[in-house]
């Protein structure tokens, strides 16, 4: 398996209430029954997560090179991250996280 691949499932599964599932032949990451990370195949160049930031987040991270709207739920605010380099696991990993946190039930959301 891909090193970034393995790096980004491996995180996605350590977060609270993390569960793997596999619909659509994809490998998703879900929390509380709802999806937080799409994990896309593996090849040789790096890794592809496409997670859904914050709307006011959108524009900042499309201007990176590394990161495009999403095919399918792009629509819906989802953006891919192409995860080949340290800099970008880093982005994709600050992603997952926020991603995974607004799935919180909201007892257990931090506050600012």
């Amino acid at each position: 398996m891909n090193t970034y691949r393995s790096a980004l499932l491996d995180h996605c599964l350590s977060l609270p209430e993390a569960v793997e599932d596999h619909p659509w032949g994809e490998t998703v990451v879900k929390r509380g029954g709802k999806v937080f990370a799409f994990l896309g195949a593996e090849d040789a160049n790096g890794a592809r997560i496409t997670v859904k930031p914050d709307a006011d987040e959108l524009p900042a991270l499309l201007a990176l090179p590394s990161v495009s709207v999403a095919a399918y739920v792009g629509r819906y605010g989802w953006v891919t991250i192409d995860v080949a380099n340290p800099e970008t696991l880093e982005l994709a990993i600050d992603c997952i996280e926020h991603n995974h946190a607004r799935l919180a039930p909201k007892a257990k959301r931090r506050r600012p």
